[in-house]
């Protein structure tokens, strides 16, 4: 799998097959939307979607469950949002798997997270995880104690300050993150291929910043 950011949480994952979008919110942020026909898009909340984005595209997912797209193996699991009253659950944490490697990408979810949630997570090869906080999303404390729970391979930080993008909630800049969990000193990448385990690459949870297209 191959995994490129275009900024607040919008991922693009690519297969040989199969082409899959993230919290498309683009156009509304003053970008343009990355969502066409070739594309399957998943929403981690419902209330992200964006009109534009979903009339475009091959597939819309944006509930839980457990789903085939082409040749990626997909599991949703209804949790907590980080603006949600205690008992509600209108966020969902979406994990794709592809030749038996898991990408999980975690929306604006609440840091106190279920067990059906961390079953999900526990282990998995790249965590995409929200850190701008302010209110709306994890901060990098919250982010953090996610990540101690579930022990994921990589970390890939999303919705942090970007001056392209117009956050209806201002975003903080990833050096707070930086503060809590430990960036690379490299240059961000243009995109993360998941072409090796972990412990081939003789680490455990780096931090991958990718450049926003």
């Amino acid at each position: 799998m191959e995994i490129e950011f275009y900024g607040a949480n919008c991922f693009k994952i690519k297969t040989k097959q199969t082409t899959i979008v993230i919290d498309d919110t683009l156009q509304s942020m003053g970008k343009k939307s990355i969502t066409n026909d070739k594309t399957s898009l998943f929403y981690t909340q419902l209330r992200l979607a964006d009109e534009n984005a979903v009339k475009n595209a091959r597939l819309l997912i944006e509930s839980a469950g457990e789903f085939e797209v082409g040749d990626v193996t997909v599991t949703g699991v209804q949790t907590r949002a980080h603006i949600d009253e205690e008992g509600q659950r209108t966020a969902t944490v979406f994990q794709f798997m592809y030749n038996n490697q898991t990408v999980t990408v975690m929306g604006h979810i609440h840091p106190d997270i279920a067990t059906d949630v961390a079953e999900l997570v526990s282990g998995t090869d790249v965590l995409i995880i929200p850190v701008g906080g302010n209110g709306f999303t994890l901060d990098s404390a919250g982010a953090a104690s996610i990540i101690k729970k579930v022990e994921p391979g990589i970390i890939i930080p999303s919705y942090y300050a970007d001056e392209s993008l117009k956050f209806e909630i201002p975003a903080a800049p990833i050096t707070e993150f930086g503060k809590v969990v430990p960036l690379p000193v490299d240059e961000p990448k243009d995109s993360y291929k998941l072409t090796q385990t972990v412990d081939d690459a003789g680490s455990k949870s780096p931090v991958v910043v990718l450049v926003a297209k």
